[in-house]
């Protein structure tokens, strides 16, 4: 076979397999020029860092014509490139410095500054900042002093958070020096050698073989030995692509159907090859896609709407997440309220002789309508989520879109290695006249036959598993035995015993294992599972003869001779009329690799016998598309192969195919060991002729097993999982309806190939009834047009992928989730990267976003509450004057500080820690598309009048109801000099303090439920809430007692007998929130009577299917 190749002398035979990175999708822009250096730029530096060439992505890099459309010898003249001899070294070198370093230039990683600026840039941290210079301004050193802490605290904690996510990321991508094995010549020798990926120029003759990683996109020569390439990663289609020669003649064809070329990133899965590299860097097929992704689309808007809309962004009212943008219009408001309630203090004096502690009271008013803790809390939470979602596999690169998967209503997932496990595996095989028995009278009927389910784990590779008979079970248990045994040589192997195993089944195994390949493994430390080397089909096969006892490292005696017979007793074989199998060896003598042209491989082994008495004989096997392989079938077992036993064996095809199933036909036939010298020499043609039929074999990439889960999951979510894959329709509808996708009752729209989706115009899509759930043979483009198909719906979406060909769906969804091995442009191009590249896990992580908006909405109601009763406190407080017509202040300007940020950062943030709730995702997305709710609105200002009511009655209370009001004199002074004169106020304000304080922690616990109340739900579900509320209640005492902080900085006094009223309103608040709860529950189950719900179809299996199967509900 080597014979093919143009000889070329090795001073570096060994092919280094290398771990080149995956990258981007296809891209069919093109232009016509190579990158040059520019004039003066220097080109040693260039090669240093990777930027010579590293431009715009050219469309056949040095090439002006498309080279798949042209001859090998037309691609190597243009390239001015030799097959048998390569480039010169020096010549390489040359071309080095023009075209650059043979890298994909990463795209611009945000500094830790970058990151830092943005945090700052936050609205709510902005008019903190503008508050703390006023406070510094006013020389009210406490107050600006806590707010520049709580401006360190916002910027500091949300740096962190994303810093460390960008660094997981890059800890994600290859660290490793993945080389090339090239064609190279000097003045005296032609050598191949291997070098550095980087160093591959355009015109280097490059060898490629079974497991290389090609390292750049190139042209197959003359001399291809049946070469594959697995590039599923770049077009989505599960099944290796057969390479070859001959040109294409259509120039603009999908990148999956330039067959007689290589890209950059795919895998060698058989064969090997010599190509010619025909572009490299950013002119491959995925480095366009990383430029386009890397260049930000560019607005059309000119003039003054281009201006105000960057000036939108930098205040973060455009770009960002709807959460994001309503929290910054309402810190704006809030400004603006703080600002005019400033103006409000100053005037009760009528802006004549402003004391300082107007001021300064002033400035602790118009912070108090601030929730000051926000940033920190919101970014805290965040960053406790993320955490969360990292120990279970979900990375997220960017905070915001915790909260933006909250309201997805849809979820856009590729198929191949995500809903799927990427791997083929055998799921079921067909014998004719499966119920024949070596003593049968009868003749066989070949019309009958046996279909056999094979059970698949979570590992493919993995060769143990029942094999369960579809129809009548063979054996009692339904399933065939497996003796778990030692095998003999060391290695725990499943057998099955032949006598309890129907011969023709026996025949499938030994054609899959021989006609084949690959290769299975186990690593000696047992730890990482079996490893697989070959074809993704062959692989598939050898599991299955594994499963069957039949692995082929016993039958070639690779292992230590093991019987394949049971008891060493001969059985007749219906595979060769005639003939016995006992103990003995194959060897292999010829094999006619597999060709896409006549789509079948054959092969042909000499059996030599353990015992002497026997004969050796000829086994020759074939396999391949059915059709082909039955042209060149005589027999089926014994019998002929008649028209009518042809159009059987097609509808059994039909069967399989209907499960999704990619259909194969085994055969095989015995040879007289006489003609072994005249099969080494037979025509290929002579050669596969004559064979009897064994029987079929489906294979399919089996979904992974928490799939199904994740889609019932989806479901009762309310959220639309769709399948936008490579693969053929018939596949992916088989895996759509496996797994819940599709019933079976769907529409016909509801499945469409990429083809028929993108010949609709946008209003012909617009105008369907829904989207279709499935899109076969998908384009990277149709994704997109998904995904924007969706937005004009005024839905949302997240995209899960792990290729080149997501990348751009993946940026242009609201939510693009990466594969933790899929290629580093998906991740770059991903707000989330699932390090266990399950689709389960992004159903988690939905999971969380809920979680985390549910607690956003309580830690936002809690908050913004607190603000509305100090306001209420100290707006209303103004109304009370001393004997020289100065207002009297309910609180200290310390002390409604210590409420706005002490009293209330720490329930805050444990409100949201909390767990999630089991509803979670029992909820439509609706439910989490509004935080600002006029439900919310109603509680907020309920809330806060009630508790800045009973805290302003308590302060009444003390200076009316026991004191004949003497409200004193400078009494707002720190230092007043007035003896006695202001006991009765310090006392009011220290009831009145207590009041709200004490309040807030108990309507803290009331937040943790909207609906129920705090003895109607577990308070110890969440110990760091009911640790923080304990605490700071308790903190109130000293506060209060003790000596200069109470008169000096809180300026109150110690209570006595004002508990008693303390806790009287306590007890008023609590009678409040029940009833107004109650009165809440009554409302919305009447409203909920009264609507009407969605008749939204789930699939009869998914009934059966538990939450628990795919999510940790303590997430």
């Amino acid at each position: 076979m080597d014979a093919d190749f143009p000889h070329v002398p090795s001073s570096s035979p060994q092919l280094c397999i290398m771990t080149l990175e995956k990258h981007a999708t296809s891209s069919t822009a093109y232009t016509t020029h190579p990158p040059k250096a520019e004039d003066g730029f220097n080109k040693q530096e260039a090669v240093a860092n990777g930027s010579a060439g590293n431009g715009a992505a050219k469309a056949f890099g040095p090439l002006s014509f498309a080279p798949h459309t042209a001859e090998p010898s037309k691609v190597l003249s243009a390239l001015e490139s030799n097959q048998n001899n390569g480039l010169s070294d020096d010549e390489a070198a040359k071309r080095l410095l023009e075209y650059g370093p043979n890298r994909i230039k990463p795209p611009k990683k945000p500094s830790i500054w970058g990151i830092c600026l943005r945090q700052v840039g936050n609205a709510m941290t902005l008019v903190l900042i503008a508050a703390m210079a006023v406070s510094f301004g006013t020389l009210d050193w406490i107050s600006g002093g806590v707010i520049a802490a709580l401006v360190i605290l916002n910027v500091t904690v949300g740096t962190y958070t994303e810093w460390e996510a960008e660094k997981t990321v890059a800890s994600l991508e290859s660290v490793g020096a993945p080389q090339a094995t090239v064609v190279r010549h000097s003045s005296t020798q032609t050598v191949t050698k291997t070098i550095a990926v980087e160093e591959v120029v355009p015109g280097d003759i490059i060898l490629v073989k079974n497991g290389d990683i090609i390292p750049a996109d190139g042209r197959v020569l003359d001399g291809v030995s049946n070469l594959e390439c697995d590039e599923a990663f770049l077009t989505g289609e599960s099944l290796p692509v057969a390479k070859q020669s001959e040109p294409v003649d259509d120039e603009n064809c999908p990148v999956g159907d330039r067959v007689s070329m290589v890209f950059s990133g795919s895998q060698v899965t058989k064969g090997r090859a010599f190509c010619v590299i025909t572009a490299t860097a950013m002119d491959t097929e995925i480095g366009k896609i990383a430029s386009a992704l890397q260049n930000k689309a560019e607005r059309t808007e000119t003039g003054f709407a281009r201006h105000w809309h960057k000036f939108l962004v930098l205040l973060g009212l455009r770009d960002t997440t709807p959460l994001q943008i309503k929290l910054n219009q309402i810190a704006y408001i809030l400004l603006g309220g703080a600002v005019v309630i400033a103006i409000v203090v100053v005037a009760s004096t009528g802006f004549r002789d402003v004391p300082m502690s107007i001021a300064t009271y002033a400035v602790a008013a118009a912070v108090s309508i601030l929730p000051a803790s926000l940033i920190a809390v919101v970014s805290l939470t965040l960053a406790r989520a993320s955490t969360d979602l990292a120990k279970r596999n979900a990375l997220v690169r960017r905070m915001d879109a915790i909260e933006a998967l909250a309201g997805v209503s849809n979820v856009c997932s590729d198929k191949t290695g995500t809903l799927t496990v990427g791997r083929m595996v055998v799921r079921k095989m067909w014998v004719p006249a499966a119920d024949a028995r070596d003593n049968d009278a009868a003749p066989t009927d070949t019309a009958k036959g046996q279909t056999y389910s094979f059970e698949t784990g979570s590992d493919p590779f993995y060769p143990r598993g029942d094999i369960i008979p579809d129809d009548e079970p063979l054996v009692p248990s339904g399933t065939y035995a497996i003796n778990r045994t030692e095998v003999h040589d060391g290695e725990d192997m499943d057998k099955i015993d032949v006598a309890e195993m129907e011969h023709g089944l026996r025949d499938m195994a030994l054609c899959a294992a021989l006609c084949n390949q690959a290769t299975l493994s186990r690593p000696p430390d047992d730890n990482s599972g079996w490893e697989a080397n070959g074809d993704p089909t062959e692989i598939a096969l050898q599991v299955s003869a594994h499963k069957l006892g039949y692995g082929k490292p016993v039958l070639t005696g690779m292992h230590k001779l093991h019987p394949v017979a049971s008891g060493g007793t001969a059985r007749r074989s219906s595979l060769f009329p005639g003939g016995n199998l006992a103990h003995g060896q194959f060897t292999q003598i010829v094999e006619h690799p597999f060709d896409s042209t006549v789509k079948r491989m054959s092969i042909a082994y000499r059996f030599t016998p353990a015992t002497s008495n026997l004969k050796p004989k000829v086994v020759c096997l074939m396999k391949g598309a059915v059709e082909r392989v039955l042209d060149r079938c005589t027999k089926v077992r014994d019998q002929p192969l008649t028209e009518e036993r042809v159009a059987d064996i097609m509808k059994k095809v039909d069967a399989l195919a209907s499960y999704g199933l990619r259909v194969l036909a085994l055969c095989g036939k015995f040879e007289p060991i006489e003609n072994l010298d005249r099969l080494t020499t037979m025509p290929r043609e002579e050669f596969e002729g004559g064979f009897s039929f064994l029987g079929l074999v489906g294979i399919f990439d089996p979904p992974r097993k928490e799939s199904a889960g994740a889609v019932a999951d989806c479901h009762r979510a309310g959220i639309t999982p769709r399948m936008l894959t490579g693969d053929h329709p018939a596949t992916a509808t088989a895996i759509a309806l496996q797994i819940g996708i599709l019933d079976r009752a769907y529409a016909k729209t509801d499945v469409m190939t990429g083809q028929q989706f993108d010949a609709l115009s946008n209003a012909e899509v617009d105008a369907l009834e829904d989207l279709p759930l499935v899109v076969a043979r998908c384009a990277p483009e149709t994704k997109v047009r998904m995904v924007d198909a969706i937005h004009r719906r005024k839905e949302s979406t997240v995209m899960t992928g792990d290729g080149v060909n997501d990348s751009p769906a993946l940026k242009r969804a609201d939510v693009g989730v990466a594969m933790g091995t899929g290629s580093d442009v998906a991740k770059q191009a991903a707000r989330i990267v699932l390090t266990d590249d399950n689709f389960a896990s992004c159903i988690r992580a939905i999971r969380k976003g809920r979680s985390v908006f549910k607690n956003l909405t309580k830690f936002l109601l809690y908050l913004l509450s607190g603000n509305v009763a100090e306001i209420i406190v100290l707006m209303i407080g103004l109304a009370f004057k001393d004997e020289q017509n100065r207002s009297v202040f309910p609180l200290s300007p310390v002390a409604a500080l210590w409420i706005n940020t002490l009293a209330a950062g720490p329930p805050a943030l444990a409100l949201g820690l909390e767990p999630t709730a089991p509803d979670a995702m029992e909820q439509q997305p609706e439910a989490f598309h509004q935080i600002f709710t006029l439900e919310f609105y109603t509680d907020l200002f309920f809330y806060g009048f009630l508790i800045g009511a009973l805290s302003l009655v308590n302060f009444v209370i003390v200076l009316w109801g026991y004191f004949p009001g003497d409200l004193g004199y400078d009494c707002n002074e720190k230092s007043s000099a007035n003896g006695t004169q202001c006991d009765h106020v310090y006392l009011a304000r220290a009831t009145c303090f207590s009041t709200l304080v004490i309040i807030l922690m108990i309507h803290a616990l009331e937040c943790k439920h909207m609906m129920r109340g705090m003895f109607q739900i577990n308070l110890m579900d969440n110990k760091v809430l009911l640790w923080c509320v304990v605490v700071l209640a308790l903190s109130t005492f000293p506060i209060v007692y003790i000596p200069v902080i109470n008169d000096k900085v809180f300026m109150i006094d110690g209570l006595k007998w004002e508990w008693g009223i303390v806790f009287g309103m306590i007890f008023v608040y609590l009678a409040a929130t029940e009833a107004y709860k109650w009165c809440k529950r009554i409302y919305f189950r009447r409203k909920e009577a009264h609507r009407v719900r969605p008749n939204k179809h789930f699939p009869e299996h998914d009934k059966s299917l538990r939450i628990e199967r795919t999510m940790d509900p303590t997430v």
